[in-house]
C-alpha cells in the first residue's frame, strides 16, 4: 500500500513537472515572438518624442539635400564647371551613379532579404523560395522592357514629326524620296531619317522619364520606414544616409533631365516630384506610426517587395542607362585622363555609400 502510494505520488509529481515545462517552453516562445514581431516599444532606444523631432527635422534636410541635388544640373549651365559637356558634370555623375549603384546593392535588396525572410513571415512559401531576388530580377527586366519599348515610341514620334515637317516645307513638286532600281529590286530613302543627335537626345529622354520612376517608387518606401521609426537610435544614421542618397541621386537625375533638353515647366514638375518624394514618404509614416507595426507579416511582405522592386530597377538604370551609357561613350574612350578621373569618382562614390550601411 505504502508502495503504491509511493509511485502514485511520484506519478503525479512528474506530470506536474512535465505541465510546468510546457507552460514556460510555451511562454518563453510568446515572449520570444513577441520580441522579434511585435511593436518598436519593446525596444530600448524607444523615444516617440525625441524620435518625432527628428522626423520633422528630416523632412527638411533631406528636401533641401534634394532639391539643391536635382536643381544644380539643371539651373547650373550658367556655371562653366557645371555644363553638361564639361568634364567636372561627366565626373560627378560618374560618382551619383556609384551611388545609386550601391543603394540598390548594397541598401535595398538586403533590406528585402530581411524582410522576406523574417521568422515573422510563415515559412511556406517564404522561407522556400528566394522571392527578394526574383522580384528584383523581374523588375530589371521589366524596366528593360519599359526601356525599349519608350525608346521606339519616341524614334517613331520623332520620325513621324520629322517626315511632317519636310512635306510642309518642300516644293509641291519637289520629289521626297527616290528610288534606286535594281531589276525587281529597290529602296527607299525616307527625308524623316532621325540625326546621331536625335537619337542621343531621344535616350536621353527615356533614361529622365525612367530614372524618374525607379526614384519615386524606393523614395516613398524608405520615406515611410523612416516616419514610422520612433528610435531615435534608427532614424539618427538614417537622416545621414538619405541626405547623402537623395543628392546624389537628384544630381544624377537633374543630369539626365537637362541632357534631355526638356523645357523649364518640364524640367521643373520632374524636379519638384524627386524633391517631394522623401519628405512625403516621412509624413506619411510619421501618420500612421501610432498604427503600424513593421514586424507584422503584411508590412514586412509589402516592404520587401518594394525593396526588391526598387533593387531591381536601381541596378538596371545605374548599370545599363548611367554607367555604360557614359563609360562605353567615345567621348570617355577618347580621353585617358577622364577615364581615371570618372572610374575613381564611380568607384568612390559606390564605396561611399556601402560604407554608410554599416549605421544605416
Amino acid at each position: 500500500m505504502h508502495v503504491e502510494k509511493k509511485f502514485m505520488g511520484l506519478g503525479l509529481i512528474t506530470i506536474c513537472w512535465s505541465r510546468i515545462m510546457f507552460i514556460t517552453n510555451m511562454l518563453s516562445r510568446k515572449i520570444t515572438l513577441w520580441g522579434d514581431c511585435g511593436p518598436e516599444t519593446q525596444l530600448a532606444c524607444y523615444d516617440k518624442v525625441g524620435a518625432l523631432h527628428l522626423k520633422v527635422t528630416a523632412i527638411a534636410v533631406i528636401l533641401t539635400a534634394s532639391t539643391l541635388g536635382v536643381l544644380l544640373p539643371i539651373h547650373g549651365q550658367r556655371f562653366t564647371w557645371l555644363r553638361i559637356d564639361g568634364n567636372i558634370f561627366f565626373i560627378t555623375k560618374a560618382f551619383a551613379a556609384g551611388v545609386i549603384l550601391a543603394t540598390g546593392f548594397v541598401h535595398m535588396l538586403p533590406d528585402a532579404a530581411g524582410a522576406l525572410t523574417s521568422s515573422c513571415l510563415p515559412d511556406h512559401p517564404w522561407s522556400t523560395f528566394p522571392f527578394f531576388g526574383f522580384f528584383a530580377m523581374v523588375a530589371a527586366l521589366a524596366t528593360l522592357l519599359v526601356d525599349f519599348g519608350a525608346t521606339e515610341f519616341y524614334e517613331r514620334l520623332q520620325s513621324r514629326r520629322g517626315k511632317m515637317k519636310n512635306w510642309e516645307d518642300a516644293p509641291v513638286d519637289a520629289e521626297i524620296t527616290h528610288d534606286h532600281m535594281n531589276g525587281n529590286l529597290g529602296h527607299t530613302h525616307g527625308a524623316g531619317s532621325i540625326s546621331d543627335e536625335g537619337l542621343a537626345r531621344i535616350r536621353h529622354v527615356v533614361i529622365a522619364q525612367v530614372l524618374e520612376l525607379g526614384i519615386v517608387a524606393h523614395s516613398v518606401i524608405i520615406g515611410i520606414a523612416l516616419g514610422v521609426s520612433n528610435s531615435p537610435c534608427t532614424v539618427r544614421p538614417l537622416i545621414a544616409a538619405l541626405t547623402f542618397h537623395q543628392f546624389f541621386e537628384g544630381f544624377a537625375l537633374g543630369g539626365c533631365i537637362s541632357q534631355a533638353g526638356y523645357k523649364t515647366l518640364s524640367a521643373v514638375i520632374m524636379a519638384f516630384f524627386f524633391a517631394v518624394t522623401t519628405p512625403g514618404g516621412i509624413a506619411i509614416g510619421i501618420g500612421i506610426a501610432s498604427s503600424y507595426n513593421d514586424n507584422s507579416p503584411k508590412a514586412l511582405i509589402v516592404e520587401g517587395i518594394f525593396d526588391s522592386i526598387s533593387a531591381g530597377i536601381l541596378v538596371y538604370m545605374s548599370l545599363v542607362d548611367l554607367i555604360a551609357a557614359d563609360f562605353l561613350s567615345k567621348r570617355m574612350r577618347c580621353n585617358y585622363r577622364l577615364q581615371i578621373f570618372s572610374y575613381t569618382a564611380l568607384f568612390l562614390g559606390a564605396g561611399a555609400m556601402s560604407v554608410i550601411a554599416i549605421w544605416a
